[in-house]
């Protein structure tokens, strides 16, 4: 008899074995943040940018928006994994539409929520994880142990 783990308890167990846990303090940051605003409109849109080989995570802070972009031929899918500090909750964006494609998560976080965020590259159909960047925080929130 074969027994079968939901998706995920592998993308948890991935989270804290595979890709690293909360992140550290100290640890090497990867992440191109720009500050933009329309011509005419006050509001400013703070993008953060994380990417290893095979995918790119950009979240847009003032929309609560992931885009996942699959960047490799590797057959394994772009994922976004996503920590809120306020709740110590762990979610996920995946695209598994292959490589050269995005797929677009919209989110709806209270106001300034505290989140880091990881781009990993995955096995969809098992919700196990390949391979993982630093946790990077977003929205100007730098995280304290």
């Amino acid at each position: 008899m074969s027994r079968s783990i939901p998706a995920l308890a592998l993308v948890v167990g991935g989270l804290l074995f595979g890709c690293g846990g909360m992140p550290e303090e100290g640890e090497t940051l990867e992440a191109q943040e720009s500050q933009a605003a329309p011509e005419g409109n006050v509001t400013q849109s703070a993008v953060t940018t994380v990417t290893i080989s095979g995918a790119s995570i950009s979240y847009n802070s003032t929309s609560d928006s992931f885009t996942v972009r699959d960047t490799l031929a590797d057959g394994h899918s772009a994922v976004a994994v996503v920590y809120n500090h306020r709740t110590g909750s762990t979610g996920s964006c995946w695209n598994k539409n292959g490589a050269g494609t995005s797929a677009v998560c919209d989110r709806s976080y209270p106001n300034n929520p505290q989140l880091s965020i990881s781009a990993c590259t995955g096995e969809y159909s098992t919700g196990a994880l390949i391979a993982c960047s630093g946790w990077v925080p977003v929205n100007a929130f730098a995280p304290t142990k």
